[in-house]
């Protein structure tokens, strides 16, 4: 590989957000349960945005369908914090309650047909999500839903989404990251 092609390649990967991604790679749905516990974070950080990444949004709207609500992202976190605000108290009580009713959806098949389906494609689709490709030395526009993906745009969000991806069969799960981003980061380590 020529230096150009190895920079291009490191450029393309959140180092950082990959080691965290590989660190919890194999973790059970308690370790995220647990480490969901510390995030207050939903509204904070979906108040910075007026309109969220498309791989946290998806995220929210697939807990939005497993739980029954309906709403936009904003909606959909005050369902979670209890919160319309960043600068509005704090409900931990509503947060609690949010992972027990969330615990309590495993292992129940509660969903429609139809319901089961968009849950399974928010969780599983292309996204419009920017990403370099190294092989084709060219962006691409959309990208499938990933748990680096989501990681990049929110910790809280990527045990969410490590939750929710375990409803679905195994076959049909979306995948941890892509090669590509792989690769970048094994280009960008020198391994």
């Amino acid at each position: 590989l020529s230096t150009t092609s190895v920079w291009l390649r490191a450029m393309a990967v959140d180092f950082l957000a990959m080691e965290e991604n590989l660190r919890w790679e194999g973790a059970e749905a308690e370790a995220h349960y647990r480490e969901l516990m510390n995030f207050d974070e939903f509204n904070f950080w979906i108040s910075e945005y007026f309109d969220p990444p498309a791989p946290a949004k998806n995220v929210l709207d697939a807990l939005a369908i497993l739980m029954g609500w309906s709403g936009d992202s904003k909606q959909i976190v005050t369902r979670i914090t209890g919160q319309r605000h960043t600068e509005d108290r704090l409900f931990p009580e509503k947060f609690q309650q949010f992972q027990a009713d969330l615990k309590a959806k495993f292992g129940r098949d509660e969903l429609s047909s139809i319901e089961r389906e968009g849950f399974r494609q928010k969780l599983t689709e292309g996204v419009d999500w920017q990403k370099y490709d190294p092989v084709l030395e060219s962006y691409s526009s959309r990208t499938p839903m990933n748990s680096y993906d989501v990681l990049k745009c929110s910790q809280a969000c990527f045990h969410l989404f490590e939750l929710l991806r375990l409803l679905l069969p195994e076959q049909e799960r979306p995948p941890r990251y892509l090669e590509s981003d792989t690769k970048a980061f094994r280009a960008g380590r020198g391994r």
